[in-house]
């Protein structure tokens, strides 16, 4: 459990405070522990008793000569509310510690919004990185701790009225229309202390099996060279688990496991790509990737020029099949990404490139940055491993272009 005392010894810190009994005994708790704090306090507007709820907090820091920073916030919101006002209250938070240099942010999640969490998860049947709330993370960029996971919603309410700590009660946790609140009012209302604790037990042992799991994917996955075979080796949790880390370490968010069941079902139609967020998974000829959609590239020499880019290298050596032979009238070339429908003359007949690639069985992501070098009459002179042009081919070649 995040205690405190060990707080008090690191430096200055936000604390994120709604004017609710929660928030206000971490407020409180931290100003009796000598813990040097910011009050920070985001006024939504959404109902009529948000003003009462900021003045609480204004009239608790000035008795007490606690900086505290409010936000109105304004925009109006088009989508999820609880999504947006978590992302502007963030975003609040990041914005106090880097000017007041804070270690990072205390947020007032106490036993029973643990308990609410978890019991949404099942309901959900959602398989989660971590069960319940962590008591220390990093959330958009700001070090998050929660000291009060040790203690229920109902002690932290008697803590409040024995230290006679004015709170405010959000009306919108009592309407029923909201899943969490049906769970908080049908479901933890009616647990003991001890029933609990005993479910906080099978929240820790989920936990400790789920973060077994997650190492033996990462260990897969620091070895696994994203071929088909050794991933359908696997069993449908783990090949669920690869994907979802692959997915996550492109774009950095998690899908829903029914869309990762989909993928795995469509790996059994041979190659197809699916757009995810701004990047595409693909499967192409036994490998798997995900990629970000790129606009393509394409650099202009009006001279020969020796270069290395991100994409191919010119050189002043290489193999046969990297050289091409250039004129002056070939002058300015652009040596680009290869497009559906480029064509390259060779001795045996024109060839499309697009074909070359599926005869090679060259992967989806590799064909989208596939160098060719284009002259200023428009046509196609070199290939990168295919080579040069049945005009441009000769035994004194001007460069090399390598892939």
């Amino acid at each position: 459990m995040v205690e405190l005392e060990d707080i008090m010894k690191k430096g200055r810190w936000i604390v994120g405070v709604s004017g609710g009994s929660d928030s206000m005994a971490l407020l409180d708790m931290c100003y009796r522990a000598g813990i040097k704090t910011i009050a920070a306090h985001m006024n939504y507007q959404m109902r009529d008793t948000a003003k009462r709820d900021m003045n609480i907090v204004e009239e608790y820091c000035r008795q007490r000569d606690i900086p505290c920073c409010i936000k109105y916030q304004e925009e109006v919101c088009k989508h999820n509310f609880q999504d947006f006002a978590r992302k502007k209250r963030y975003a609040f938070y990041h914005e106090l510690i880097e000017k007041y240099h804070a270690q990072g942010v205390l947020i007032a999640h106490q036993m029973d919004d643990v308990l609410e969490t978890f019991f949404m998860q099942e309901k959900r049947c959602s398989i989660p990185e971590y069960y319940g709330i962590k008591e220390e993370c990093d959330v958009m960029g700001c070090h998050v701790k929660r000291p009060l996971l040790g203690y229920t919603k109902e002690e932290l309410n008697q803590y409040c009225r024995q230290n006679q700590i004015r709170f405010g009660e959000d009306e919108s946790n009592f309407q029923r229309k909201y899943m969490r609140n049906r769970i908080r009012m049908d479901v933890i209302g009616n647990m003991t202390r001890c029933e609990k604790e005993d479910v906080l037990k099978e929240i820790a042992l989920r936990n400790q099996k789920r973060q077994d799991f997650l190492k033996q994917i990462e260990n897969f996955y620091k070895n696994w060279d994203h071929r088909i075979d050794s991933f359908m080796q696997l069993e449908e949790d783990h090949q669920l688990g690869v994907l979802d880390h692959m997915i996550y370490e492109a774009i950095h968010r998690h899908v829903s496991r029914k869309e990762r069941k989909q993928i795995i079902v469509s790996l059994s139609g041979g190659n197809f790509r699916r757009p995810i967020g701004d990047h595409i998974f693909q499967y192409s000829y036994g490998v798997l990737s995900m990629e970000k959609e790129e606009a393509g590239y394409a650099y202009v020499f009006h001279s020969v020029e020796y270069q290395k880019t991100p994409y191919f290298e010119i050189g002043a050596s290489g193999q046969k099949i990297e050289s091409v032979t250039l004129k002056e009238s070939d002058f300015p070339i652009t040596v680009r990404n290869a497009r559906k429908e480029d064509r390259i003359r060779l001795r045996f007949g024109t060839k499309s490139v697009h074909r070359w690639f599926i005869d090679r069985k060259i992967p989806a992501n590799e064909r989208k940055i596939w160098p060719v070098v284009e002259n200023a009459q428009g046509n196609i002179v070199f290939v990168a491993k295919i080579g040069c042009d049945i005009e441009h081919y000769s035994n004194n070649p001007t460069l090399f272009v390598l892939k």
